[in-house]
């Protein structure tokens, strides 16, 4: 009898040791995810800059990727060379960094003459209705001041209006919106990249482009001109910075830094000839 006794109470021993057990197994869960908990209340919580309470879209200005040429502040003052890429806002170098384009969009500028006072004759925003500084409005299918005159020959066969293929985007590991713009003897290129963004299939930000600058040289002119080339694709945090973007800035009515760009922009300071104007 004694002997059944002590089985019994060995049997019972074992049961009360797993259920000691399973407890303190579960007291230590208990306290882990309570100091988790506890760490995540404790944690300092990610603060909105404060500063911008006042905050307007329209004091907002989108910086442009800026080619340097020769007639350049940049250039002149020292701070940048010719043929250098730099943000026109920051003064920031592109350098071997990648541009990451996000939508592409189209416009047309008439800049009056800086030796007649400088700023804007007429202005397209979507490159279809131009909206002139005296308040009335033009199709630019019908002006045609954007395209050259075949039935004059020399400087006044130049379009009057320039003609821009603009890409916005922003720059590898610099997640700051900036727009690459593309223009008269370089327009071309503009379509170049654009032809490459359509052919991937892709959404436009899945894919980087190299951005570089090219001398170029006719009829007596020296002037530098961008050159694109594909840079691989992105990585999924700069697909989700484009997709952010696209969905904040496609339907805006963007303020993109146009300062200087009437006479330093692109080539404003060769003289075009026929050569040069079958290249744009």
């Amino acid at each position: 009898m004694s002997k059944d006794k002590t089985v019994v109470s060995a049997e019972v021993q074992a049961i009360i040791d797993q259920n000691v057990a399973e407890a303190l197994d579960a007291a230590a869960q208990t306290a882990i995810e309570v100091r988790k908990e506890n760490a995540v209340m404790e944690a300092p919580k990610k603060q909105i800059p404060r500063g911008y309470e006042d905050e307007d879209e329209a004091d907002i200005i989108i910086p442009r990727l800026k080619l340097i040429q020769d007639l350049s502040p940049e250039r002149k003052d020292g701070s940048a060379a010719a043929g250098d890429i730099i943000n026109s806002l920051t003064k920031e170098q592109l350098g071997a960094r990648r541009f990451i384009p996000v939508f592409k969009y189209n416009n047309n500028i008439e800049w009056k003459p800086r030796s007649e006072g400088g700023g804007i004759v007429c202005r397209s925003m979507d490159g279809k209705v131009g909206a002139c500084s005296d308040g009335s409005t033009k199709l630019c299918a019908s002006c045609k001041r954007n395209e050259f005159d075949n039935s004059k020959t020399g400087k006044d066969a130049i379009p009057a209006c320039t003609k821009y293929i603009n890409f916005f985007g922003f720059i590898e590991e610099s997640p700051i919106p900036v727009v690459l713009s593309f223009c008269k003897t370089y327009l071309n290129e503009g379509k170049k990249m654009f032809s490459l963004c359509k052919f991937t299939l892709e959404d436009m930000w899945n894919n980087m482009y190299y951005i570089s600058s090219a001398a170029k040289s006719k009829s007596g002119n020296d002037w530098f001109a961008l050159a694109v080339s594909p840079g691989g694709k992105t990585t999924e945090e700069q697909r989700k910075v484009g997709e952010q973007f696209y969905d904040s800035f496609r339907n805006e009515d963007l303020k993109v830094d146009l300062e200087d760009a009437s006479s330093t922009e692109a080539d404003s300071s060769i003289e075009i000839d026929k050569d040069i104007a079958s290249e744009i």
